[in-house]
């Protein structure tokens, strides 16, 4: 099983927390100077909640949901499943909220963003220890294109929130996709070859 903490290590380029104004917060590696403020944007125009939208912009994969009043984003090399991010987003707002009170402090207005510059040790906690978490599982899909057996990766709240099961989910993949069947037990029930367009 791939150790899911060195991946995010390697590869997540930022982490952000932002209103439609404004950033709260701002988690990068290490040493990283890049800027991704016109991803932002495009992000902020977004108004819809609690639906994650992906991006994939050449090198960099994005992910982003709205909940509440605040705007989660992770951004990473294109390396990482989608389902993953997601993960960690969860987890990062759901550690967010527990320590701060975001819609007290909002309610003043004229705040220093530089209250929330601590969850950065938060975030680093959370990527160092994310194996731990158990917030994900690996599951071997086999890919009737590739002809090969591939790691799925499955966030738990989307087999624990699903409507009904077999649950699908789409794995895009070196230029096509496949619709995977989940069961409960994160058993794959079935894979289909699909089409996709956008």
């Amino acid at each position: 099983m791939p150790n899911l903490s060195k991946i995010l290590q390697s590869d997540l380029e930022f982490l952000n927390i932002s209103t439609e104004k404004f950033t709260l917060f701002e988690w990068k590696p290490p040493r990283s100077f890049k800027s991704y403020v016109l991803d932002l944007n495009i992000v902020k125009q977004n108004p819809k909640s609690n639906i994650f939208f992906h991006i994939f912009r050449g090198n960099v994969k994005i992910v982003h949901i709205k909940i509440d009043d605040l705007i989660y984003t992770a951004g990473s090399t294109g390396n990482i499943q989608y389902q993953l991010l997601e993960a960690l987003i969860e987890q990062v707002a759901q550690d967010f909220n527990i320590i701060y009170d975001v819609k007290y402090i909002l309610s003043y207005g004229n705040f220093d963003s530089s209250i929330f510059r601590d969850f950065r040790d938060g975030v680093t906690k959370i990527i160092q220890n994310f194996d731990d978490l158990k917030l994900v599982r690996i599951i071997n899909v086999h890919c009737m294109v590739c002809d090969k057996v591939l790691p799925l990766i499955v966030k738990k709240s989307f087999i624990d929130n699903a409507e009904s099961y077999p649950a699908p989910l789409v794995y895009m993949h070196e230029g096509h996709s496949i619709l995977c069947f989940i069961d409960k037990n994160y058993d794959i029930r079935g894979v289909e070859l699909v089409n996709i367009s956008g």
